[in-house]
C-alpha cells in the first residue's frame, strides 16, 4: 500500500537539484481497498482519466548527452480507480539528435476498463530546448475509435507564431503565445520549472481552437513510501480547477521526477498513477545521475 507522510517545507529542496536513478520498483504496488468503481462511467471516460495526466507524461534508446536538458528515461506507472487496477502508463524521453527530443506516453487499459472501447492510446510531443525553455515543434495523439481530441495533430510554427490543428475533426489556426506548450509536454515543463526553484507554475496550452491556461502551486512536502524506497516529495496542486482536484508528487532526489498523480473528481472517483519503474538510460550519469540509493525512513 502506498503511504504518505507530511513534512515541513524545506526551501533548499527548491533551489538545489539533487538526483538519483531509481532501480526497478516492485510490480504490484497497486492500492486495493475493496471499494467499487462507478459502473455508470462511459467507455471514453476511462481513457480520459488514464491519459489526462498530461494536465495535471521509439526506436532504440538514445543516450543523454552532456548538454541535454534532461536525461533520457523510460518510466512505468500503475493506474487505479478507487483502489481497482485499470491499466498502465509508460512515459519515455529520447534524444532524436539535432537538439530535438521526443516525449512519449502510452496508456493501456486493463481489467474492467478494457471492456470499454479500444485498449490503448498514445501521445507524442516533439520539441527542442532553446534559451533555457521547451519549444514544442509538433504534438500528436492517437486512439483508434476515439474522438477529435484523441486524434489531434498540432503544428507549432515559431516563425509565424501560429499553431494549427491538422488532425481529426475541425481544423483551426490561432496565434501562438511565446511560452505555449502542448498538454503532454506540460509534464516535463513542470519538472524543469521546479528544478529551477519555481513554486508557482503557469502554462498556456492550445486546446480546441483556443489557448487554455493551467496554473499549479506548491502546497506542502510529503514523504511517499513506494515498494522499493521512501522519497521526500513536493506536493503540487492545480489551482484553476473548480470541479475536480489534481495533485502531483515530485521527488527532487529523482531529478524532480513525478512519483504519484491523483485526480479526485467531484463525483467521488479517485484516479491514481503510482510509479512502478524508472530507468534513466545508459549515459545519464553524465548529467549527475548517481547509482540508486534509498532515502532513510
Amino acid at each position: 500500500m502506498l503511504k504518505t507522510r507530511k513534512n515541513p517545507i524545506n526551501p533548499s529542496c527548491r533551489r538545489k537539484p539533487v538526483s538519483s536513478s531509481l532501480k526497478p520498483l516492485d510490480s504490484g504496488i497497486r492500492r486495493n481497498d475493496g471499494r467499487q468503481i462507478n459502473q455508470r462511467f462511459p467507455g471514453k471516460t476511462w481513457f480520459l482519466l488514464l491519459t489526462s495526466y498530461a494536465v495535471l507524461l521509439l526506436a532504440g534508446p538514445c543516450l543523454a548527452g552532456e548538454n541535454d536538458p534532461y536525461p533520457a528515461f523510460v518510466a512505468s506507472y500503475d493506474a487505479n480507480a478507487n483502489g481497482l487496477s485499470i491499466g498502465t502508463v509508460q512515459v519515455s524521453l529520447t534524444d532524436e539528435g539535432g537538439n530535438e527530443y521526443l516525449y512519449r506516453q502510452e496508456s493501456v487499459s486493463t481489467g474492467i476498463a478494457a471492456l470499454f472501447g479500444n485498449k490503448s492510446s498514445t501521445q507524442e510531443s516533439r520539441w527542442r530546448y532553446r534559451n533555457g525553455h521547451i519549444q514544442v515543434l509538433d504534438y500528436r495523439s492517437r486512439r483508434r475509435g476515439g474522438d477529435d481530441d484523441d486524434n489531434e495533430h498540432l503544428i507549432f510554427d515559431w516563425g509565424t507564431m501560429r499553431v494549427k490543428n491538422t488532425g481529426a475533426g475541425e481544423h483551426w489556426d490561432i496565434p501562438l503565445p511565446e511560452d505555449a506548450v502542448d498538454r503532454l509536454i506540460m509534464q516535463l515543463a513542470m519538472l524543469f520549472d521546479l528544478r529551477n526553484g519555481k513554486t508557482e507554475l503557469r502554462y498556456q496550452v492550445p486546446r480546441q481552437g483556443r489557448i487554455k491556461i493551467y496554473t499549479f502551486g506548491l502546497v506542502s512536502e510529503e514523504t511517499i513510501d513506494l515498494a522499493s524506497a521512501s522519497y521526500r516529495t513536493l506536493k503540487i496542486e492545480r489551482k484553476n480547477e473548480n470541479r475536480d482536484q489534481s495533485l502531483v508528487w515530485i521527488a527532487p532526489k529523482l531529478n524532480y521526477f513525478p512519483v504519484r498523480f491523483l485526480k479526485h473528481k467531484k463525483s467521488g472517483v479517485k484516479i491514481e498513477l503510482v510509479l512502478r519503474k524508472l530507468e534513466f538510460l545508459p549515459g545519464s550519469h553524465k548529467q549527475g545521475i548517481e547509482p540508486a540509493t534509498k532515502e532513510k525512513r
